[in-house]
């Protein structure tokens, strides 16, 4: 039996305007998870993987006996013409993915089968039905699934496409999360909040040739005494790596001095915004946006850089919030930001709550990127919030405000260094994420 996975890349940012730094590397771990999943329980399986991310695909050259395609929202109208090309030639097909996970009904209407949530379980039993010739329509997480002892992804499948790829350095502690912030998908992706074993953790990680790990949970220090622990296993790994936290790591010194002793040297933290009562409408009030400046100043006390994320156009904002943010962010020394713009997705509260207010604009899922503003705002134009979008990715990536920003380095050589990483960063980063296209409003 010859299975193909396929991830789906979005149309609106093609495959041309990727980076030839970024070419040959890829978004998630999940190619190298299922690939995993499927070699641990089917080894005489053959698997061919098609990652839309790393590489262009023509869809004539893949021949499988099942297709199973991964896709985001923004992604999602590109599988289902994949799908329907492969039906036609009586291939059945299988859709995952955070689209297939909380919209299962429409996915379902362009595939023969969707997983719901990890695929740990569903897949090998989707499988097995395949082979008796008894394939169910919905194949869902369940909920008593069990996060010890998961099978550790195959980490070398894109070595073996291209010669400049290099090993998957990814790794999953936790999944999920318990803070139910307005615009995130986290909380229904997974069954809620759940922890992998401390010591298989820190035994994949063992096993990552990278001497850099990116930790890609949506938050690692949710429980701080799982944290603490882990980075105790992590200490003689001698790894350097990279979490999403919050910014609740700030209060506690013993946590910080111990994540930079197992060899934390970035944290991503989504400020979101800084505006207080822009917080509190997204139900993320645990973010005080007056200590702010105070965390990111401990966290280069301890020589671990910041990436702050920042959501724009919530019902709080006004054409005000740019000027605003790009100030804090220049005050404050991030080393590096990211933007994105306030999207409700399909099957979250969220999206019911703007769909039934009539604030959604557009329900073309290929939008729904968080580049484009898909949503009615409140105290702006949707042209206003796309602008102002475009307007400070730019700024803050400029040459003139990477120097203000990066100068709190005391260290000249570690300053020149950070400088000349966000400016290749930068350029790379709006070459990506910006489509210069104009949109109709």
């Amino acid at each position: 039996m010859k299975i193909a996975l396929i991830m789906t890349k979005g149309n609106i940012y093609s495959f041309k305007n990727r980076s030839f730094l970024f070419k040959y590397m890829p978004d998630s771990l999940t190619m190298g998870t299922l690939h995993a999943i499927i070699k641990k329980n089917f080894p005489e399986t053959e698997i061919e993987i098609y990652d839309e991310t790393v590489e262009t695909i023509s869809l004539k050259d893949i021949r499988a006996d099942l297709i199973g395609i991964s896709a985001i929202t923004a992604s999602i109208n590109k599988a289902y013409k994949y799908s329907e090309y492969f039906r036609k030639k009586n291939i059945p097909v299988f859709i995952g993915g955070v689209h297939a996970t909380l919209y299962p009904d429409e996915v379902l209407k362009h595939c023969d089968a969707v997983i719901q949530g990890l695929a740990d379980e569903t897949l090998p039993q989707l499988i097995k039905d395949y082979q008796k010739k008894e394939l169910k329509q919905i194949y869902k997480q369940p909920e008593t699934m069990s996060f010890d002892n998961l099978v550790f992804p195959s980490r070398h499948i894109y070595e073996e496409k291209n010669f400049f790829a290099t090993e998957l350095n990814m790794v999953y502690a936790t999944f999920g999360c318990q803070n139910m912030c307005e615009f995130c998908v986290q909380p229904y992706v997974c069954n809620g909040y759940h922890q992998r074993p401390v010591d298989e953790v820190a035994e994949e990680i063992k096993l990552i040739e990278d001497d850099y790990v990116e930790f890609v949970d949506p938050n690692l220090s949710k429980d701080k005494n799982y944290l603490k622990n882990l980075c105790m296993k992590l200490i003689p790994l001698n790894k350097q790596w990279f979490a999403p936290v919050t910014i609740s790591i700030c209060k506690d010194d013993e946590l910080l001095e111990l994540m930079k002793k197992a060899g934390c040297c970035e944290v991503l933290i989504g400020f979101e915004s800084v505006n207080q009562d822009s917080v509190k409408t997204i139900n993320k009030g645990f973010n005080i946006v007056e200590d702010y400046k105070e965390c990111i100043k401990k966290l280069h006390s301890h020589k671990i850089k910041v990436t702050g994320s920042f959501v724009l156009g919530l019902d709080e904002d006004d054409e005000s919030v740019f000027s605003n943010t790009l100030n804090f962010v220049n005050e404050t020394g991030l080393d590096f930001v990211r933007y994105t713009i306030n999207t409700p997705f399909p099957g979250t509260k969220y999206f019911e709550k703007m769909k039934n207010k009539n604030r959604i604009s557009t329900y073309d899922w290929d939008l729904y990127d968080c580049r484009h503003c898909i949503i009615i705002p409140a105290k702006m134009s949707a042209e206003t919030v796309e602008n102002g979008y475009k307007w400070i990715l730019k700024e803050t990536y400029s040459l003139k405000n990477i120097i203000r920003r990066l100068s709190y380095s005391d260290n000249l050589f570690d300053k020149m260094k950070l400088i000349i990483q966000n400016y290749i960063f930068g350029k790379i980063y709006i070459k990506m994420t910006i489509n210069d296209n104009k949109r109709q409003y």
